[in-house]
């Protein structure tokens, strides 16, 4: 099943489990699921995991304070930031994979009935796999002609687009590092609200 689908660990048949995806959402299916089932992780990337409290704060409040989530998608340090992806926020994978609960496994690259082969040619039979590898933007239903690029994607400057009246709100880099998160969209939705004030004159 795919990880928009997972719920809990009922939903599982007997026997081991096979997350694929080392992003935050795979790590937290297989961290929860560890606790009743073999399970393993694959993932095709080094895992960079981080606190989600540092000195009784947010994580996402540092992040603030020293300026990652200001960083526009243009500047030395968004293009850094997107070029390593996000890291994994907690520490319970790690405590995971320490005590013995989760084993990374390499890149998943194919498979046969219920055998995986892996990046390394190592494989491993499985009875569940979670496809925890994301979700690809789909905005084919906004039939508006001119406001999608030639890869369907919101063709916008900061949100604006070259359609009178239509706005985007809340895309991942939409500006900054901050756009799509809550701590961070209200930066984005203060600037289109004042560019319409400002049209509206």
């Amino acid at each position: 099943m795919h990880s928009s689908e997972y719920q809990n660990p009922s939903q599982l048949k007997e026997g081991n489990v096979l997350v694929v995806g080392g992003g935050n959402s795979g790590s937290q299916i297989a961290v929860e699921i560890s606790r009743e089932k073999k399970t393993y992780l694959s993932t095709s990337k080094r895992l960079t995991l981080l606190p989600l409290t540092i000195r009784s704060k947010s994580i996402f409040w540092w992040f603030d304070k020293v300026g990652v989530l200001k960083a526009p998608f243009n500047s030395f340090l968004g293009k850094l930031i997107q070029k390593r992806g996000d890291p994994i926020f907690g520490l319970e994978l790690k405590y995971a994979i320490r005590n013995g609960s989760v084993f990374i496994k390499n890149r998943s690259m194919d498979g046969k009935e219920n055998k995986v082969i892996f990046q390394d040619n190592t494989f491993l039979d499985v009875n569940n796999i979670i496809w925890a590898t994301g979700f690809i933007p789909d905005y084919s239903w906004l039939n508006v002609s001119g406001v999608l690029d030639e890869k369907g994607n919101p063709k916008h400057n900061r949100g604006i687009t070259n359609i009178e009246g239509l706005y985007f709100l809340g895309l991942p880099w939409q500006y900054r590092r901050g756009s799509a998160l809550l701590q961070g969209v209200g930066y984005d939705a203060k600037y289109i609200v004042d560019q319409i004030v400002r049209n509206s004159y």
